[in-house]
């Protein structure tokens, strides 16, 4: 808990954070005028377009908290107080939770900002709370996974630069597959991708529950499943992360 009252005033007080918001707030403000005034996307139905704002905002959180989970703890190492902070009497497991907790702070913040747009762009569809509750639900769970798996990739490269460029090539390699339409999804090979993509997995249900009208947590299963499933894998990660950081030291010398 001490860890991430320190981290969390890094985290909403510091010029980066206020920066990142800003930006996240410009880009649902010109997601949504895009969406109002643009001639093709203007005939979308109503459902379509708040499955698309829903994406933005996932999207968008995703990028933000990957890029501040590569570099939160990374910069210990870049700057040399990586010794300091893991000889210190806080183990290795708090430490790690006070960080997570930190980024997961981030993405809440991020999510409050979008609650105006999500409630503007569902005037009328009846959908405002699912589409709350799912960005709420999909987009945690989302963010926690990455954020685990990037922690452990940050007590394994110990640099920033490694450690965000894989990232970035991660969220890539996964997020533009599951901006295909299904129909390029029809042959084996795409459609187990798909299947084991967990921002696929994020998107198809979004659009399960925005376009489709399958609002409930059961309806929602085999989109969630691959969720849970890789979130469990990060854990794991994460843990075997830890055990082989502690095996070689706070100085690696490989």
């Amino acid at each position: 808990m001490t860890i991430w009252k320190k981290e969390l005033r890094g985290e909403l007080y510091s010029w980066k954070s206020m920066l990142w918001l800003v930006i996240a707030s410009l880009s649902f403000s010109l997601t949504s005028y895009l969406l109002l005034t643009n001639k093709e996307l203007s005939l979308l139905d109503q459902t379509e377009l708040m499955w698309l704002l829903a994406k933005v905002i996932i999207g968008i959180g995703l990028l933000v908290t990957a890029l501040d989970a590569a570099s939160i703890l990374t910069v210990e190492f870049d700057k040399d107080t990586a010794e300091n902070i893991f000889l210190s009497p806080v183990s290795l497991s708090n430490l790690m939770l006070g960080k997570f907790m930190s980024v997961l702070t981030l993405w809440a913040a991020i999510f409050f900002v979008s609650i105006p747009y999500i409630i503007v762009a569902s005037v009328g569809s009846g959908l405002t709370i699912p589409f709350l509750a799912h960005v709420t639900l999909l987009g945690t769970v989302g963010v926690s996974a990455f954020t685990l798996l990037i922690l452990g990739l940050s007590l394994l490269f110990r640099t920033s630069k490694n450690t965000i460029t894989t990232s970035l090539v991660m969220l890539l390699a996964l997020g533009i597959p599951a901006t295909f339409t299904t129909t390029l999804k029809n042959d084996l090979v795409s459609q187990l991708i798909s299947h084991i993509n967990p921002i696929d997995a994020i998107f198809s249900s979004l659009d399960n529950v925005l376009v489709d009208y399958h609002t409930s947590v059961l309806e929602n299963w085999q989109f969630l499943l691959p969720l849970i499933v890789f979130l469990a894998i990060t854990v794991v990660f994460l843990y075997g992360s830890e055990r082989i950081f502690m095996k070689q030291g706070v100085v690696n010398n490989d």
